[in-house]
């Protein structure tokens, strides 16, 4: 209403100057008139139809908090492994290590990505060569005049191609192509740090799968123990040389042996699923590892811990993945410097144009092309500073990053060392609780010792041996921890050879 009103007023003022209107100012005036009604219109419709194909409709629930339960049929499926009852036979930790690498998704993830970095310096590179291209266009016109008669039927038909290449310019392409191999050593650095992660899960998954398969053994060796212990108490008992509760105390033994042996043969299964899935095979597949042997102990810790961290900020790759960030930063404030400095480019074109059955009409043009950036509104001020502020920020990732493998270093070691030296006194220990028992035993058959004396004696063995186990592969745990934070993609050998990946360290 008001811009009708606006309307009138300049239509009245218009024709007080002289009774006449100006023909521009009558255009305007008219285009004015038929452009508000519209505009009012146009506002009604967009308001009573906001949604004409019913799109709210259909892609979101009537209410707030109901989910939503479209299914749509174009999403691709995932790549789930086959159900195997057998998986391929692995010698020792380093077969199966390879072995996940090569199937484990995350691995594939991190190479598709890498593979994707590679292509984008080719398109960095394409930056270097000129371009070609075609263009053709095809049309048929005809207009009417307002004098009643009609212009003939136009057909017009243009073919062009032109050549550009540009001759110079301030470093805009070396930036780029700085910023795509900066992409590509992030994405390379990602891969190594992704292909660890894979070889950490599966290290992790397999001693513990391991362990516990050793628990196993042990609770066996206990149950066949209190068995024992409960065919002794009765005999003693049939000859009056025990009591009941001698029975009763061994039967309540054994039972607690044989629960304790269930459990544990349940937590194999889910082991060695979890180990099965880190390789990219199904839960359902029986992987096969060979025994923990309870007389091997983790190398030890031959250099100074100032060398591993040396090591670390040298080889952990997601201290050389933020370093290439730097570098990307880098190469960034480079490229938005440039963005604002000339650009001189050689073109040429050429091509023929159809027109109603007339000759072909030729054209051609070639020349060089200057574009000097004046003034875009402080952009490429901001753009540079955002960059600047981009390249601090990264830098101080990196110094963070490399802080925090250094303390992951330190700690991995000393949590090691912890664990081996348990591991060791732990072995004496079980060595120490298997004598003891079966001295206890032997008094026991003579009537010098209690069934007490006995189960209690059994259960000191079996916690021992219970301990030992733990402290073994909580150290080869902290090991695949201390090799991870060190750059490796598996076990090393020994951390002072310098030894790669390739020589596995044997449970």
């Amino acid at each position: 209403m008001h811009m009708l009103m606006e309307f009138k007023r300049l239509r009245r003022s218009a024709v007080a100057h002289d009774g006449k209107l100006p023909l521009g100012l009558a255009g305007f005036v008219v285009c004015l008139g038929l452009a508000c009604p519209a505009a009012a219109y146009g506002a009604i419709f967009q308001k009573l139809y906001h949604d004409p194909w019913g799109i709210e409709r259909g892609e979101v629930p009537n209410r707030i908090g109901h989910p939503w339960t479209r299914l749509p049929r174009d999403l691709p499926q995932a790549r789930v492994p086959k159900a195997t009852a057998t998986a391929p036979k692995f010698k020792n930790l380093w077969s199966l290590t390879q072995y996940a690498l090569a199937h484990n998704p995350q691995s594939r993830e991190a190479y598709a990505n890498l593979q994707a970095a590679a292509a984008g310096l080719g398109v960095a590179d394409a930056a270097y060569l000129p371009t070609l291209s075609l263009q053709s266009t095809a049309a048929r016109s005809e207009a009417n005049t307002t004098a009643g008669f009609s212009i003939p039927v136009q057909n017009n038909d243009s073919t062009n191609l032109t050549f550009s290449y540009i001759l110079l310019e301030f470093g805009e392409r070396r930036a780029a192509r700085a910023q795509a191999l900066a992409q590509i050593y992030l994405n390379g650095f990602d891969y190594n740090a992704a292909l660890q992660s894979v070889a950490l899960t599966v290290t992790k998954a397999y001693y513990t799968l391991i362990g516990e398969e050793a628990l196993v053994r042990a609770y066996e060796r206990t149950v066949a123990e209190d068995r024992a212990s409960l065919d002794a108490a009765k005999i003693k008992r049939h000859a009056g040389m025990a009591t009941v509760a001698d029975v009763l105390q061994a039967q309540s033994a054994l039972a607690q042996a044989r629960a304790n042996l269930l459990s544990a043969q349940a937590q194999v299964q889910s082991d060695r699923g979890a180990l099965a899935v880190s390789c990219g095979l199904a839960p359902t597949a029986k992987i096969v590892v060979p025994p923990l042997h309870t007389h091997a102990q983790p190398p030890t810790l031959a250099p100074g811990l100032h060398r591993l961290m040396a090591q670390a900020l040298r080889n952990n790759p997601s201290i050389r993945a933020a370093a290439a960030n730097v570098l990307e930063s880098q190469a960034s404030v480079r490229a938005d410097e440039a963005a604002g400095m000339p650009t001189l480019s050689f073109q040429a074109s050429g091509g023929k144009r159809f027109q109603n059955g007339l000759l072909p009409s030729e054209n051609w043009s070639i020349g060089v092309s200057l574009k000097v950036p004046l003034f875009t509104g402080f952009q490429d001020s901001y753009r540079i500073s955002e960059a600047r502020a981009q390249e601090r920020s990264s830098q101080a990732s990196l110094d963070n990053e490399a802080a925090t493998i250094r303390s992951t270093v330190y700690q991995d070691a000393q949590q090691l060392a912890g664990a081996r030296t348990a591991a060791q006194a732990a072995r004496l220990a079980v060595a120490s609780a298997r004598a003891s028992l079966a001295a206890v035993q032997a008094q026991y058959k003579v009537g010098l010792a209690t069934m007490i004396d006995v189960l209690t004696a059994q259960a000191t063995l079996t916690t021992a041996e219970q301990t030992e186990i733990q402290d073994l592969t909580t150290s080869y745990t902290d090991l695949a921890n201390l090799a991870d934070a060190l750059g490796y993609i598996a076990l090393p050998q020994a951390l002072d050879t310098g030894a790669g990946p390739e020589k596995e360290m044997q449970p």
